[in-house]
């Protein structure tokens, strides 16, 4: 595969041991968000994880937000789908992704919701991005492509597809 590509295969166990990671650290902090937003798809994993853990029932948002297209491709810029701002106004927001990669995302994200009181946490970041997140688990080597086990199927697909 182009570029030396590492595919790095992480479990569910993975998953839930990084978000207790980051809630843990996250308590140590003081910081207690008002309400979720998990950028869709990879970042709504964790955000429901986080939900559970701050006890957060009804300020859960998904927020869609697309750049890739496929395995290391990805569009020029990220697009943002329809969402009501008037529901997170003045709250303490966690964000929550997958992995922070090129940073194309999250400044999207942040950029949209300019003025607000945000704080970023991925269950992975990669030191070649734009920045960091306010609280990450683990770091990403800049060749590795990283296989969540919720894009299992879609990953198969896609290795199907190249041969």
């Amino acid at each position: 595969m182009k570029n030396n590509i590492v595919f790095r295969h992480l479990t569910w166990g993975d998953i839930e041991r990084y978000c207790l990671m980051m809630y843990a650290d996250m308590v140590k902090d003081n910081y207690h968000p008002d309400c979720i937003i998990g950028l869709l798809r990879g970042g709504i994993v964790p955000a429901r994880i986080f939900s559970d853990c701050f006890d957060i029932l009804l300020d859960f948002f998904a927020l869609d937000v697309k750049l890739y297209e496929g395995i290391n491709k990805r569009k020029e810029k990220p697009i943002i789908g329809p969402f009501s701002l008037d529901s997170i106004k003045g709250k303490s927001i966690l964000v929550t992704d997958d992995i922070l990669d090129s940073g194309k995302t999250m400044n999207a994200v942040l950029d949209y919701l300019k003025g607000e009181k945000v704080t970023t946490a991925t269950l992975l970041w990669k030191e070649t991005a734009k920045f960091k997140p306010n609280y990450y688990a683990d770091i990403a080597k800049s060749n590795e492509w990283i296989v969540f086990p919720f894009l299992r199927f879609e990953f198969k697909r896609e290795m199907d597809k190249k041969g």
